[in-house]
């Protein structure tokens, strides 16, 4: 049985956070310290707060503490400082910042666009107390948004912290003129371990991902066809020219190649332990395709419908559905947001019936001939012609 779904596992709010703090706002001197001389941006310090930098085009900043990461978070506290991404538009803060508090929307709602962005900034420390992260030294650098950003422990000198790792998350509203198209920030963690973001760093590191792309070498079996016997069956048609992108690339429209922000897995129940039968699917096995947006921006496909489900023969790679009769194989061209971090997927079982029921046109399509042993490949076109293959081994 074909199962369409959309998940948000790695897409959560506040997962593994410790603390969640009321929204405020405070004013960021352009070129200021890191808050340790006791500068913390609320303009205590004679700071008026308006962004000017001798030169660097910010008029005006502010600060929101977001509290609880929005992420997930979906980023590996191990191997990053933390994530950014860079907001220019209202339309793209319904990820993740609709999930935030009603504070972080009233600051999302107040932000005027057409003359502000807004950076968005999660990092980690190593306490409950370690809750805040400040922003230093604003400025745009040939339109990149540029600056520090430290996480705070803010606890007083007779408070008690508990020990827990916990991730924190900033909203920083930069006015400038000319606007910056993208972000660099020096982002510090709870642990003073410092490291360069962008806003092309992506979510999720492809290569964490569960399963995997396509089994190393050959086939132990190639059929020299896959014609169906029966009079009248036609074959659902190949959907997709050319070469596929393998494992990843661009959303609908684009023919970004394997770097893209999409990538494209097949999870099999021994894809993941890196034994020798590494996506192997036996008759009735269940097993999943997911495509996740590893970027840090949505990405846009089609409907979960659009794919193709083939066999390599001798004579290529063909379809395995197909139908009796006259038939028509329409799908609408909707735009589906996929959020960074999150994943959708598709739930198969290896069976003639398990391969089209609760799939696309699944009143009308069937498998024919039966199945046998060999690669079968599955092949997004409601994305850039993505592609996963794996064994079935009878």
């Amino acid at each position: 049985m074909t199962e369409l779904t959309r998940r948000t596992a790695l897409y959560g709010i506040g997962t593994g956070s410790a603390v969640a703090l009321a929204g405020c706002v405070d004013d960021v001197d352009p070129g200021a310290g890191d808050g340790s001389d006791g500068n913390d941006g609320d303009g205590s310090d004679g700071s008026d707060g308006d962004g000017s930098d001798g030169g660097s085009g910010v008029t005006d900043t502010a600060t929101h503490q977001v509290g609880s990461a929005l992420s997930g978070p979906s980023w590996d506290r191990e191997s990053r400082r933390g994530f950014c991404t860079l907001f220019t538009d209202e339309d793209e803060t319904r990820w993740p910042l609709d999930e935030g508090s009603a504070e972080t929307r009233e600051f999302v709602e107040a932000t005027d666009f057409s003359s502000s962005v807004l950076a968005y900034v999660e990092s980690v420390g190593p306490t409950t107390c370690h809750n805040r992260i400040d922003f230093a030294d604003v400025g745009v650098e040939d339109g990149t948004l540029v600056g520090s950003a430290t996480v705070r422990n803010t606890a007083a000198d007779d408070e008690a912290c508990g020990e827990a790792i916990t991730f924190s998350a900033a909203l920083l509203r930069v006015t400038a003129d000319p606007l910056p198209d993208a972000i660099r920030l020096s982002v510090t963690n709870g642990w003073g371990e410092t490291a360069e973001l962008t806003g092309d760093d992506g979510a999720l590191d492809p290569e964490a991902l569960p399963g995997g792309v396509r089994p190393d070498g050959e086939p132990s079996s190639v059929p020299a066809t896959f014609e169906c016997g029966d009079e009248g069956f036609e074959r659902h048609p190949q959907m997709y020219e050319g070469e596929v992108n393998w494992g990843g690339g661009g959303g609908a429209g684009s023919d970004a190649g394997g770097d893209g922000p999409l990538a494209l897995r097949v999870v099999t129940d021994t894809s993941d332990d890196g034994g020798s039968d590494d996506f192997a699917v036996a008759r009735g096995d269940r097993f999943r395709i997911e495509l996740t947006n590893v970027s840090g921006r949505t990405a846009y496909v089609g409907n979960q419908g659009k794919y193709n489900l083939g066999i390599r023969t001798e004579e290529g790679w063909t379809e395995l559905r197909g139908t009796d009769g006259d038939a028509t194989f329409g799908y609408t061209d909707e735009a589906i947001g996929v959020d960074p971090g999150e994943t959708l997927d598709w739930e198969f079982e290896m069976t003639e019936s398990g391969l089209v029921e609760g799939g696309p046109h699944a009143d009308s399509l069937r498998v024919c001939p039966d199945l046998v042993p060999g690669r079968y490949r599955f092949v997004f076109f409601g994305a850039a012609d993505l592609a996963v293959a794996f064994d079935y081994v009878g």
